[in-house]
């Protein structure tokens, strides 16, 4: 996949695709042009961002007036993080090129019943597997690279699994030394269209994400736009999504979020419950999976990602087994006092994360103080001074450890939960 950047600066991507399982008589041309077209807008993002030029010109790519729209968004919404961070006001910054009087419909496929599962090496996706193979349903895992997390647990799941292999081009970290910009992109949005790709060459109709409905709560407001890490994971994104395939793109393929009626901390209840095969392979730290210098670790310890799963976890596992699967008791650590202070709300705004509510955090801890077993701990001894008096335990419970309706799952997905 090629960009420029005024036609002096170039870049090309690389995917790595194993063909050895694909039928290409079977396959819809078309249709396969159709996802790869569109999956190179998407990962134009990673280019774009650089130095956000303000004008966007496709070469042998034309958009309706409705496309354009939606990559506007996607790009505004999935970079609203970068552009915090950065200090840049994107306000009419982004604007897709609109060909006049360009029409397109969306294709027909006619796609295999089966399922095709993304993972990562984490709880979620892990849950998803977990809840999938109880149910009798058969699935083909998928993973974007093999890191060890993930190469480990899929072995666990002993499921057939297709990998993709991404390799950026390494100017970009040339550019980012030599002062370009640097952040946040929305990696879900990038993994979901790469999915639609591998739907049509593997022939897969349901495509099942691992996303949880605390993503759909951002962090702070900027320039009036609500700044989610998680955007592209939220539902709105997902909605935005499945509308664009079936206008644009083909209809008669799924994608969904099997984990969208619970929140994490009910993820973790359930992973808790359920997953127990995992404990010591599964991370759900994401330093493990950085494209320079991953982590050794399994569980850095310091992050905030790590700082919740560490308290969700705490609800509902003894602490001799947490400290197992962490390898230190992260409630023992005072410089990470300031950390959980954000989680829960009390300063700051929320970290930019992949981490659930402030009120996840609240009732996690609640219930770890109910266990008895970090009373001496710096955190908690803090969230039992500054937080625990004012807190109402029963309606968080009943709001965050609920089954919610989500009626996007296809009817024979509903009935596995």
């Amino acid at each position: 996949m090629r960009y420029s950047l005024d036609e002096e600066v170039f870049f090309e991507e690389q995917l790595k695709f194993d063909l050895s399982v694909v039928d290409f008589a079977k396959i819809d041309q078309e249709l396969l042009n159709r996802t790869f077209e569109n999956l190179h807008l998407m990962a134009g993002i990673s280019y774009y961002k650089t130095y956000c030029p303000p004008e966007i010109v496709l070469k042998n790519k034309q958009l309706t007036t409705t496309q354009a729209r939606f990559w506007n968004n996607l790009y505004t919404r999935g970079l609203g993080e970068f552009f915090y961070t950065n200090e840049l006001d994107f306000q009419d910054l982004i604007k897709f090129p609109v060909s006049k009087g360009f029409k397109v419909k969306a294709l027909k496929s006619s796609l295999r019943e089966r399922s095709l599962l993304p993972i990562g090496g984490g709880k979620d996706s892990l849950l998803s597997a977990e809840l999938l193979q109880k149910a009798g349903e058969d699935f083909t895992l998928f993973s974007l690279n093999n890191p060890g997390p993930i190469e480990e647990t899929a072995r666990i799941i002993a499921k057939e699994r297709i990998i993709v292999y991404r390799t950026l081009d390494p100017q970009l970290i040339v550019l980012n030394k030599q002062g370009a910009y640097n952040g946040h992109v929305p990696i879900t949005a990038y993994l979901s269209f790469l999915l639609l790709t591998c739907a049509v060459l593997y022939d897969y109709k349901y495509l099942i994400l691992s996303l949880e409905k605390s993503s759909n709560f951002g962090q702070v407001l900027y320039h009036g736009l609500d700044i989610n890490h998680q955007y592209s994971k939220s539902e709105e994104f997902e909605r935005d999504f499945r509308q664009y395939v079936e206008q644009f793109i083909c209809s008669g393929i799924e994608m969904f979020s099997l984990l969208r009626p619970f929140y994490e901390i009910k993820i973790a209840q359930l992973f808790v419950d359920k997953g127990a095969r995992y404990f010591s392979t599964f991370s759900s730290c994401n330093t493990n999976f950085k494209l320079q210098n991953p982590a050794n670790e399994r569980w850095c310890g310091v992050c905030p990602k790590c700082a919740f799963v560490f308290a969700i976890f705490s609800a509902f596992m003894p602490k001799e087994k947490l400290l197992e699967i962490f390898g230190k008791n992260l409630y023992a650590n005072p410089e990470l006092l300031e950390t959980y202070r954000e989680l829960l709300g009390l300063v700051g705004i929320k970290p930019f994360e992949c981490v659930g509510t402030d009120e996840e955090v609240q009732l996690a801890l609640y219930l770890a103080h109910n266990r008895g077993e970090y009373e001496e701990d710096p955190v908690m001894q803090m969230f039992v001074a500054e937080l625990l008096p004012s807190l109402q335990l029963e309606k968080l419970q009943e709001k965050l450890l609920q089954t919610y309706e989500h009626d996007l799952l296809p009817e024979r997905f509903r009935k596995i939960l």
